[in-house]
């Protein structure tokens, strides 16, 4: 399994920051643009595209409150909001998304058709990554996604007690990929922004 940058935008990247920073670092100034917490205790913009309010091919999040902080996750997603769960312990632990994660694209402003408006990175799971419905919000779907929806890259915990495995820096190192190496040297010569393409057109 192996983790890749499929594309990047420098244009769109977080003020002051540039290819030739780390990963680790630019994720970490994306972060700090978020707003932790955002999810459960204020408004937020997000939704299931290509499926219904609980799953779909694709769930994009954008922040009604700070500019600059979307994401767009990818795959086979499903979120598991059943009204009544029974008992303690009967069943799937409610309030969990799972499925399977193909990629993650980061940056500012969901479209209604479910894309980010400026993009500045999208990361891509060469196999995409699995989260079982069993393991409950601990899978490693769950984590990334919901610590993005919480504004970090690192995971955010959760107030029934779910520990954060460390949200998509730990997948992306876990996956292969050297969050401390520079965009440019991860990607190459293959990388170039807009403003590059349209001056050399």
């Amino acid at each position: 399994m192996s983790a890749t940058i499929s594309a990047y935008d420098e244009d769109n990247f977080p003020f002051g920051y540039s290819a030739d920073d780390s990963v680790r670092d630019v994720l970490l100034e994306f972060q700090n643009s978020g707003v932790a917490g955002e999810h459960t205790g204020g408004p937020n913009e997000g939704g299931f595209f290509g499926g219904n309010a609980f799953n779909g091919t694709s769930y994009g999040f954008t922040s009604t409150t700070v500019d600059g902080y979307a994401f767009l996750a990818t795959g086979d997603l499903h979120y598991y909001f059943p009204p009544f769960n029974g008992s303690v312990g009967d069943g799937p632990t409610a309030h969990t998304l799972w499925g399977t994660l193909e990629s993650i694209t980061l940056g500012s402003g969901i479209t209604s058709s479910g894309a980010v408006v400026d993009p500045f990175v999208t990361f891509t799971f060469d196999d995409p990554l699995y989260g079982d419905i069993a393991d409950g919000r601990a899978n490693v779907v769950h984590d990334i996604i919901w610590g993005l929806m919480n504004g970090s890259v690192t995971g955010a915990s959760d107030s029934a007690g779910t520990i954060s495995q460390g949200g998509l820096i730990a997948a992306l190192e876990d996956n292969g990929l050297d969050v401390d190496q520079a965009f440019a040297d991860l990607v190459g010569s293959s990388a170039a922004t807009e403003t590059e393409l349209a001056l050399a057109a």
